[in-house]
């Protein structure tokens, strides 16, 4: 496993993936076991609601992208959630005291900084969650900030 840190920009409450497992410049395995602390943890459902599985896949996109930056010694970059296609969720909670493994591979990717994501939610070997997502990472993220938000 590896540090989340050297990986992602996120950091907690808004960290919502508890470890990276393994990774390659194509696709990431990440983990989380749901707890109390957890920022979107809803005491009657005793866990996530289901939704909540999107920004897992989304973080573990994440996860994959500041992989490859590391190892080619780059920054970790910020990314964009531009959207999710087709997300289905067998289930309606992501239980507490419950370990999920998220999984994120590229399968097409743009010099422009878009993306397109395969994702899956596991939990004991059984996929229960499942979404395309499409994403953007500004190649210059100084100056794309700087021409939309400043």
């Amino acid at each position: 496993m590896k540090p989340l840190n050297d990986y992602i920009k996120h950091q907690p409450p808004m960290r919502f993936i508890d470890s990276l497992v393994e990774a390659n410049n194509a696709k990431a395995h990440c983990q989380v076991i749901i707890t109390t602390d957890h920022l979107y943890f809803r005491d009657y459902l005793d866990g996530l609601p289901a939704h909540v599985g999107i920004e897992l896949m989304a973080q573990t996109i994440a996860a994959a992208a500041g992989y490859r930056h590391h190892e080619v010694g780059e920054p970790i970059k910020i990314g964009f959630l531009l959207g999710s296609r087709k997300y289905t969720c067998a289930v309606p909670v992501f239980k507490n005291n419950q370990c999920y493994d998220i999984y994120a591979e590229e399968i097409h990717a743009e010099p422009t900084g878009l993306s397109v994501f395969n994702c899956r939610i596991e939990h004991q070997n059984k996929v229960i969650a499942e979404a395309r997502l499409n994403v953007f990472q500004p190649p210059d993220e100084d100056a794309f900030i700087k021409e939309n938000y400043e």
